[in-house]
């Protein structure tokens, strides 16, 4: 479209032509009394300054590779919105997962202390306990659910597929380390950011319609041709037909009413596209280093997790439940290491999720995919 309209832009002007009667007398209405009578047919065409139409065609241009930037950038927007999605959607199917086999976990917990409260080992408070536990977990499970089904309906939405159809299982994300750096990280999003690509062909139209404005002090032209039929005199004798050719132009005078504020409009449009491409560099580069920070947060946690809180807890809470079947240590205890385990298994998968929503974001900014 904008193709198009660039050639437009380029076109001269529809040319005029005309049909007229000249020097007509009033008194006769006669075409053979008067020898300046007579049938005239002309055309004229409009020709601009040299220029001032490679200009329009250059801003045609510049607006389609501008309009092409902008298309990239809303793809590259809409690639992160579906990789986020996709990151947070595993992240719920994993916590859920987790809470699913606490549960079973629990269930058994609870069964041992309603037999232990059966033959006086236990208290009452103790299965209530549990069974309050064993209830908020599902509260827990029922939310992790509803969140599962939000997503999915905007990852299928995203994805232009039907919202109700259902999302398959997902590939496994992995934690990683970031090997990323804020200097190199900014020559990509220089080198292919489609929105700073669409911000700097802006500057360049505005520095194009500058000089074009400047052009309006400049003179068109006007060409016209008219031929002239008259018809014999009275007395039979022929008279020849007449050929006229003008050239008229422009003149550019009203500079202060209408030349200079056109002039001030499109550096004002230019210096307003500088500041906005100055804007992106400082709120990418701004972006780039927070989302960097967090990344690096949240990779060294999901690994800490894994190496190290997750197998701890788990050995704890398994000797924890040896100690309560003998009577070792009391049911409240037992419970914080069970909430312990699963506190950290559902904390691993949402860091894990989170670094790589993280790193879309990033991907969205620097206009590129990061290995």
């Amino acid at each position: 479209m904008k193709e198009n309209a660039a050639i437009r832009a380029g076109a001269l002007d529809n040319p005029k032509g005309w049909v007229a009667v000249s020097n007509v007398p009033l008194r006769s209405w006669s075409f053979r009394e008067e020898d300046m009578t007579g049938k005239e047919i002309g055309i004229s065409q409009m020709f601009p300054y040299p220029g001032k139409r490679w200009h329009l065609v250059h801003m045609g241009h510049i607006e389609k590779e501008q309009a092409e930037h902008n298309l990239a950038e809303m793809r590259n927007m809409l690639r992160a919105e579906i990789r986020m999605a996709y990151a947070e959607l595993f992240s719920v199917r994993k916590q859920a997962g987790v809470v699913r086999r606490t549960r079973g976990v629990l269930q058994d917990i609870v069964g041992v202390t309603q037999e232990m409260y059966a033959v006086g080992k236990g208290s009452q408070a103790d299965v209530l306990r549990g069974q309050v536990e064993f209830g908020k977990m599902r509260e827990m499970l029922l939310m992790l659910e509803n969140r599962e089904r939000v997503l999915s309906i905007r990852l299928n939405t995203l994805a232009a597929l039907t919202p109700v159809e259902t999302v398959p299982p997902l590939e496994e994300l992995k934690e990683f380390a970031v090997p990323y750096g804020q200097g190199k990280l900014m020559a990509m999003y220089e080198e292919n950011r489609p929105a700073r690509k669409a911000l700097q062909a802006k500057v360049r139209k505005g520095e194009v319609g500058v000089l074009h404005a400047q052009h309006e002090y400049k003179p068109d032209f006007e060409v016209s041709f008219s031929y002239m039929q008259r018809d014999p005199m009275p007395d039979g004798t022929r008279r020849p037909d007449m050929f006229t050719g003008m050239v008229s132009m422009t003149l550019p005078i009203w500079k202060n009413e209408k030349i200079e504020p056109g002039i001030r409009e499109m550096k004002a449009e230019k210096e307003m596209a500088s500041r906005e491409l100055e804007n992106l560099d400082l709120e990418t580069s701004n972006l780039i280093g927070a989302t960097l920070s967090s990344m690096e947060n949240r990779a060294a946690v999901a690994a800490l997790y894994r190496t190290s809180l997750i197998p701890q807890a788990e050995q704890g809470r398994e000797a924890n439940m040896e100690a309560y079947r003998v009577g070792k240590i009391d049911f409240p205890m037992l419970m914080d290491s069970v909430m312990a385990v699963l506190s950290y298994r559902r904390e691993y998968p949402a860091m894990v999720g989170e670094l790589h929503m993280e790193k879309a974001k990033l991907e969205a900014a620097v206009g590129g995919e990061l290995k």
